[in-house]
């Protein structure tokens, strides 16, 4: 802005300088000139200014409103997330329960690529699911459940890594044991 301005004025001062016409020319007559030039320029209204008092109407913060609206209890209702949907939480665990068989027929065909696919893809999210569910239970019993789950299938993952098929179909049948005991606890 100040930049801009700055060149506008020598671009008004420069003809106006008489030390660009013929004859004697000093700096001290071109500031002189330049000089006139910004007060003249300076004077001049400016259109962009802010109506005064626009910013006067601003409420400020209260501090004692702020501690009676913290302090204030919230009906359950009105609330937009009222907690996971227990109902589609059962339906990803049972969509997941459906795949662990997939694992014991893959590990023993030997296919550790498609087993670590069906952990990383559609198991991959049961964790997440067993978590917000035992969250939401606030019951050690089940919490300890889930940690068995997750326990199985990364057991799971390590044998298919190894590329040893008995643990790893021994820990997929562990895993659909505690994927039931788990939702028998719910």
């Amino acid at each position: 802005m100040a930049r801009t301005f700055t060149l506008l004025l020598v671009a008004v001062a420069m003809p106006i300088a008489s030390c660009f016409s013929t004859g004697q020319s000093s700096r001290a007559q071109f500031l002189k000139t330049v000089g006139r030039t910004s007060a003249a320029v300076l004077t001049l209204p400016n259109i962009a200014r802010a109506k005064s008092g626009d910013s006067s109407n601003i409420v400020m913060p209260n501090y004692v409103e702020y501690l009676i609206e913290k302090n204030k209890q919230v009906d359950p209702s009105d609330l937009l997330y009222k907690g996971p949907d227990l109902e589609l939480q059962l339906r990803r665990i049972g969509e997941a329960a459906n795949r662990l068989p997939e694992i014991v027929s893959l590990a023993e065909d030997k296919k550790w690529s498609q087993v670590q696919g069906i952990i990383t893809g559609p198991l991959g999210t049961l964790l997440q699911t067993l978590n917000s569910l035992a969250s939401s239970a606030n019951s050690k019993e089940v919490t300890k459940a889930a940690q068995q789950v997750k326990k199985d299938l990364l057991e799971i993952g390590v044998a298919a890594g190894r590329k040893e098929s008995v643990p790893c179909v021994k820990a997929a049948e562990n895993a659909t044991k505690d994927l039931q005991k788990f939702v028998m606890l719910l």
